[in-house]
């Protein structure tokens, strides 16, 4: 009965499988031919931010502070407070917003400042938010919010029905925002204290880079049929809060803004000592993993943190563990994060250049949904990421091998992942 089981289990990985490596196989390759890479920027020349520039599309602000927060514990308080708190405005866009507790309690937040006259702004995933309860829809249309699923269905759109809004940006007044791997849903509660509750990081921001995450929620706002956010309430005069440098960037593959996996490589070329990926979701198309692997050569201490057994995603984890064995060959170093689900999504390069937010690091987040990050340059901001990586390592398992290659429960959807990702 057991051997019968798995065999289900493998048909029905076999089969999504099938679909993701023909998104990324299809994709990635191409793509990546038509995004050059300079691969003399390294991190700390005066190559590297023109580099990344180019890649995202966006220029680089001074003067901004970001907050790191641990955990829902962490960060729905402060997300809360700034929403009880809003004066003029308040522009949040995020994927999943999923009835119960914590849905309620934002539903209520932000429906007494609508009704206090403060113009609200929503913009949520058709599929994501699903389950995001009838009253609290009811809610907040009698209030006042305006809000819009993205990604309706539509005849005249059959193309476009798999491509979601990853992105999660949250701004108050044009001052402060939020950003980061967090929606809105019971299971983001609490401090990753058991299964139930899952490990994630979000991120307060203030300075001018704050602009620059309206203009991310601008992008997809324009998109359903909202009007320009302009004027003050909106845009306002940014003052300096910090010294981090940092940019705030979209990718949008439905328009052909593969921003994602251009950045991602340019980044790793820059990586001259480390490369350190705490990411939920970890599967490497051919260019991606070439990326890893030409730094590896060129002596780059690389480790990547992923979930373990407690995953929302199991048959992506299974199929992303076929990588192992030419990353761990390569001298890369992996940890299976093992108390409950971590959902974090932290790039660390060289203990300086960190980039944080809603993209994941599988051919869904490269090539197919809209995705929103924060890049920041700053020894102090990437030593805080590092120190709550290596809490979350304490809490890991390292691996050491690959899955066995001739197990003849894995075979069959081995050997079919071989056809389809020759790179494996």
């Amino acid at each position: 009965m057991l051997g019968s089981s798995r065999n289900h289990h493998l048909l029905i990985a076999l089969a999504t499988f099938i679909g993701l490596a023909l998104t990324a196989c299809s994709s990635g390759i191409q793509i990546a031919r038509n995004q050059p890479i300079d691969r003399t920027a390294a991190i700390g020349t005066s190559a590297f931010k023109p580099a990344i520039s180019k890649t995202t599309g966006v220029a680089w602000t001074g003067g901004n502070h970001i907050e790191s927060l641990v955990n829902g514990d962490g960060f729905y308080p402060p997300m809360l407070k700034s929403i009880r708190e809003a004066k003029r405005t308040i522009t949040f866009e995020t994927y999943a917003f999923v009835n119960g507790n914590a849905a309620h309690e934002f539903t209520q937040a932000i429906c007494e400042r609508a009704k206090a006259g403060v113009k609200v702004h929503m913009i949520l995933d058709l599929i994501g938010s699903a389950k995001m309860g009838k009253r609290n829809i009811a809610a907040m249309q009698k209030s006042g919010v305006d809000l819009r699923f993205y990604n309706r269905w539509s005849l005249l759109k059959l193309g476009q029905l798999n491509t979601r809004d990853h992105r999660k940006i949250m701004v108050v007044d044009g001052k402060v925002g939020f950003t980061g791997g967090c929606g809105i849903a019971d299971a983001w509660q609490g401090n990753a204290q058991n299964p139930n509750q899952w490990r994630e990081n979000h991120y307060r921001v203030t300075g001018p880079v704050v602009a620059q995450l309206q203009h991310a929620f601008e992008d997809n706002w324009r998109k359903l049929g909202g009007t320009a956010l302009t004027g003050t309430a909106y845009y306002p005069p940014l003052r300096n809060r910090g010294n981090m440098v940092a940019q705030a960037f979209n990718s949008a593959p439905i328009e052909k803004q593969f921003t994602i996996p251009h950045f991602y490589r340019q980044a790793f070329a820059a990586a001259r000592k480390s490369i350190v990926i705490e990411n939920s979701y970890v599967l490497l198309d051919r260019p991606m993993l070439q990326a890893i692997l030409d730094a590896r050569r060129r002596g780059v201490h690389v480790e990547i943190i992923v979930p373990s057994g407690h995953n929302d995603a199991w048959i992506l984890r299974y199929l992303s563990r076929y990588q192992y064995r030419r990353l761990l060959n390569a001298g890369v170093h992996i940890y299976e994060y093992k108390p409950t689900m971590m959902h974090c999504k932290v790039l660390v390069i060289d203990g300086v250049f960190s980039s944080v937010g809603s993209a994941n690091m599988d051919p869904r987040s490269l090539y197919l949904n809209d995705e929103q990050n924060l890049n920041v340059i700053s020894r102090a901001f990437a030593r805080e990421q590092l120190r709550i990586i290596e809490e979350d390592k304490k809490k890991s398992h390292r691996i050491t091998s690959s899955p066995s290659r001739w197990n003849p429960l894995t075979l069959p959807s081995r050997t079919a992942a071989m056809m389809l990702f020759p790179h494996l």
